[in-house]
């Protein structure tokens, strides 16, 4: 059984609840071998975590989605995540075909995040790009009033900026790492000294391993491509 759920939340934990069966198939993209398409996302059973297996499973969709997928995915995160059009644009990416077994719930703000986060893996693999001297102006998009939602994520973006410029080399290495290594938790904690001075005043968040990576992943990746940086190829 696969079964892909978007659930709600900015800051809401990918949730992986494994069928007892794995699914069986010769090939999910027709033919008679999994050659002809991008590898499904595998559930790691090496992890005792389940919110380490949840993530890294998430990461291996995202990046299977990409591959099947990267043109339409580009432009479903176009709209910001506030915008009306944004969560059926995100809804319209998911593919069961890149989950090879069990059920995985991700919140739209962390599947955002993961897809920007395999883009960056992709396009910046073997080097790090150069950050505008300005930030990108993340209410450009917006007419009129903002909505609390709007107000939240506007913030939760100026944060990852903050932070992707007060230690650019350690929120790269976030960006890169798997859940659950050294690498990510090294780079998380080199990070953290960061964080309060890259609140926005009045802000009440809760923020997890996941929701941080989500953010970074964004703001790097898209300060990066708008300073006219050029993925590897």
């Amino acid at each position: 059984m696969r079964t892909l759920v978007l659930g709600v939340g900015v800051a809401s934990m990918a949730t992986l609840c494994a069928s007892a069966e794995a699914f069986q198939a010769d090939n999910p993209y027709g033919g008679g071998t999994r050659l002809t398409g991008p590898a499904p996302a595998q559930i790691p059973e090496s992890y005792a975590s389940k919110e380490d297996r949840a993530r890294i499973v998430t990461q291996r969709f995202a990046a299977c989605m990409i591959k099947l997928r990267r043109a339409a995915i580009v432009k479903a995160i176009e709209p910001e995540p506030w915008q009306p059009e944004a969560r059926r644009k995100l809804a319209t990416t998911t593919d069961s075909r890149c989950l090879e077994r069990g059920e995985l719930v991700m919140a739209p703000a962390l599947l955002r995040g993961a897809y920007y986060q395999q883009l960056y893996r992709l396009d910046f693999a073997s080097r790090r790009p150069i950050l505008p001297p300005t930030a990108i102006d993340f209410t450009a998009a917006s007419t009129g009033a903002l909505t609390d939602e709007a107000k939240t994520e506007i913030a939760l973006r100026q944060f990852g900026d903050c932070v992707a410029r007060s230690d650019p080399g350690d929120s790269v290495a976030l960006i890169l790492s798997t859940p659950g290594t050294a690498e990510e938790t090294n780079a998380l904690g080199a990070l953290m000294p960061h964080f309060g001075g890259c609140l926005v005043r009045g802000s009440k968040w809760t923020l997890n391993r996941s929701s941080v990576t989500a953010i970074l992943s964004e703001v790097v990746y898209r300060e990066a491509t708008s300073a006219g940086e050029r993925p590897t190829k």
